[in-house]
């Protein structure tokens, strides 16, 4: 097991990619937190929870990217076909799709904190560079904490579910994308107030819940964004016992 955990960590941090994703993220966190939330802040100033605003606009604005490294971790073996390698080098094929689980959360919870600690210090570096000053701060560490670590995870094992029962790079990419923002904003439009138990729904609805929608408190969403990574674990291990790798 802990080779193929090995394996499956040299595979994300050897391909460009991640190191792009990484950038962007940087980049668009520095844009947002420093420079809108920070140097440009207003009033903003006298806002007691404008830090852990930071903390949640941070997560729910890079999550998708965050979930990108699955995505492509899995569609990359796909499209150049070094899966049969990976199955090749393991007696089991349930082993490689553990390891995969396990890198892939090990990778989001760490970056998914990383980005949820930089963004409020961003902005703060760019309150201070303005001298502006900030009224006392409220903070809900241990709420935040769960509520980061379990959002950043939970996207990105949907996300990996997809690109598991996929298998095309294009195909899960843009599903990654389409799905939250446009398939299940359309949904909602039938759905109304039950949107809220769609898989990407609930799981961004745990960091930020949505002014139209707030039914349910963030453990439910979480229960129930978590039914759906469990179910979606399953049917995507079954496929991948038994489908062919190419």
């Amino acid at each position: 097991m802990l080779s193929a955990l090995k394996a499956e960590f040299r595979k994300i941090f050897s391909v460009r990619s991640t190191y792009v994703i990484f950038a962007l993220s940087i980049v668009l966190t520095g844009v947002f937190a420093f420079y809108v939330d920070g140097l440009r802040a207003g009033d903003t100033v006298h806002d007691p929870g404008k830090m852990a605003g930071e903390v949640v606009n941070a997560v729910n604005a890079l999550v998708t990217l965050i979930a990108l490294f699955g995505v492509l971790l899995v569609t990359h073996e796909y499209r150049y076909n070094t899966i049969m390698y990976t199955l090749t080098s393991s007696k089991s094929r349930t082993r490689v799709f553990v390891a995969k689980i396990i890198a892939i959360s090990v990778v989001a919870i760490l970056l998914s904190l990383f980005f949820s600690v930089l963004s409020p210090s961003f902005a703060y570096i760019g309150l201070k560079l303005k001298g502006l000053n900030l009224v006392h701060q409220v903070i809900p560490y241990h709420d935040l904490l769960w509520r980061v670590v379990f959002t950043g995870w939970a996207f990105s094992m949907l996300a990996l579910i997809i690109a598991l029962i996929i298998r095309n790079q294009i195909g899960s990419v843009a599903s990654l994308f389409l799905i939250p923002g446009t398939i299940e904003a359309l949904l909602g439009l039938i759905l109304k107030n039950n949107v809220a138990y769609l898989p990407f729904t609930a799981t961004l609805g745990v960091i930020q819940h949505s002014s139209e929608h707030h039914l349910l408190s963030y453990s439910h969403e979480a229960i129930i964004a978590a039914v759906y990574v469990v179910v979606g674990w399953i049917i995507a291990w079954m496929l991948f016992l038994r489908r062919d790798a190419n």
